[in-house]
């Protein structure tokens, strides 16, 4: 039954339609060609008895005449009913099978079958035809075939001479049902056949485009929207495509406005990240600028030494080095990136995003270790990975605010690379590790954070089938960890 259950389950509708509309057809057909057939043997036995009575009762009134001018002695006994006997056993439009008459006692006094002469019948079809003053029809097989026995009494009032007793073979009437039956079947072929014809017709007509639009809204599962429906006509079936068509669109247009509010979002995260990183900035353009002012002083009173001027030159040169390197990769930072994933070294990266908060950690007595493993590398957008980093280690520094240590792991386990970012911070209340990763859900006063950090580090390493976790308590600090697939 299970079996059933998930065959007719696993069917399609269309396939569903074919099948029901076959077998009720072929039930129908069946039904009708059974009462078709049962009707058809109803008229034609009727028509035999019909045939069988008539018969009897027009022979029983010569048979009667003869056997009154045999008892009167008028005619030979015998010779002219067994010559009228044999005359209508002979005749062919009657298929009979016997004919024979009966005195009162039920002894054969003429037959088609010499024979028979002489013998006394006392079969229950014989005793209830001497006993009865009508008719009487019985039903039996003869040599493989139905037949029907008639019992017909000869008598003139309440003077009985005898019965007439005759059988009419049904193996015509069975050929005729079965030529019927035949009949029926290649007829119910046919309209079989023609059915199928019409249901394929009106599948294709009603079915197929409701598959088609199920097909076509299967192929909307996730973010493929670029799927249309063919709409033809005006029916109901045209109006549900045009609807479709429609939320469609709707949908394209809602996620590219989405998307854009999102490269909006995250733009915004990067600016801002990039003001608080100005302090940094500034520190590392203002070591150089004090350096090449003092080398432009000592070029003053030595300009006309040519080893001093060479020598302040090259420091001067080196400074302004500093300063293209340090506005180079916060303008990096700032842009908008491709997001072009390639292979990149974890610990490099991780120092790479160092230069940008070295100073906001040595001004807030924070240590910083890489303890990431040389060999650790993974496919990621640099751009997407230093923002990572960067946030938290901004979200870091905003929890460590006197001294504290900033460990960074990296490593491989169980065919996965684990990245942790550990701070000595006041941790995070248990109340709010489950919307730390809400965006806009921030616990900093206004002004001092926009909400959204951690929640594009989760969507970032979301897009790369990462995934990021914290482990926090209050006073201790936080561990978040990150976890990609090996390559």
């Amino acid at each position: 039954m299970n079996k059933i259950i998930l065959f007719w389950s696993g069917l399609s509708i269309r396939s569903k339609f074919i099948l029901i509309t076959t077998i009720a057809i072929i039930f129908l057909m069946g039904i009708i060609g059974y009462m078709a057939v049962e009707r058809g043997k109803k008229i034609l036995y009727a028509e035999v008895q019909r045939q069988g009575r008539l018969l009897g009762e027009t022979l029983a009134i010569p048979i009667i005449n003869d056997l009154i001018y045999e008892r009167l002695g008028l005619v030979e006994e015998g010779g002219l009913l067994d010559n009228y006997i044999m005359e209508i056993f002979n005749r062919r439009d009657v298929d009979l099978i016997y004919i024979a008459i009966l005195d009162e006692e039920g002894r054969v006094i003429s037959h088609n079958n010499i024979a028979e002469y002489g013998k006394m019948y006392s079969d229950a079809a014989t005793v209830k035809a001497l006993q009865s003053d009508e008719a009487v029809i019985y039903s039996f097989s003869s040599e493989g075939h139905n037949a029907l026995d008639f019992g017909i009494p000869l008598s003139i009032g309440k003077k009985r001479w005898g019965t007439l007793k005759f059988a009419i073979s049904l193996q015509k009437v069975e050929k005729e049902i079965t030529a019927t039956i035949k009949k029926i079947v290649i007829l119910t072929l046919f309209l079989i056949i023609a059915g199928f014809g019409i249901i394929l017709f009106l599948s294709n007509h009603f079915i197929s485009p409701i598959t088609h639009l199920a097909s076509t809204m299967e192929k909307t599962r996730g973010d493929y929207l670029d799927v249309k429906v063919d709409v033809k006509g005006h029916d109901e079936l045209a109006v549900l495509g045009e609807r479709f068509n429609d939320m469609i669109a709707r949908i394209k247009q809602a996620n590219e406005e989405l998307k854009k509010t999102h490269e909006k979002l995250v733009q915004s995260e990067k600016l801002a990240s990039v003001g608080i990183l100005a302090s940094g900035v500034a520190h590392e353009i203002n070591n150089p600028l004090g350096g090449i002012f003092n080398c432009l002083q000592m070029l003053k009173l030595n300009i006309n030494n040519p080893e001093s001027r060479e020598k302040y030159i090259s420091l001067i040169k080196e400074g302004l080095d500093r300063i293209e390197n340090t506005v180079s990769k916060l303008l990096w930072m700032s842009r908008k990136g491709d997001h072009k994933p390639i292979n990149i070294n974890v610990k490099d990266s991780i120092n790479g995003v160092y230069t940008f908060v070295g100073h906001k950690l040595k001004k807030s007595n924070i240590q910083f270790i890489n303890g990431v493993e040389d060999d650790i590398s993974i496919v990621f957008d640099p751009h997407d990975f230093h923002q990572v980093i960067l946030n938290l280690f901004i979200n870091a520094i905003h929890a460590m605010k006197d001294r504290g240590t900033l460990t960074v792991k990296g490593y491989r386990n169980n065919s996965k690379i684990h990245i942790e970012v550990i701070d000595t911070g006041e941790g995070i209340p248990r109340e709010n590790l489950g919307k730390i990763f809400d965006p806009f859900f921030t616990t900093k006063p206004p002004g001092e954070g926009t909400g959204l950090g951690l929640w594009l580090s989760y969507d970032i390493v979301r897009n790369y089938n990462g995934n990021i976790s914290v482990e926090s308590e209050v006073g201790k600090g936080s561990k978040f960890t990150l976890t990609f697939p090996t390559n």
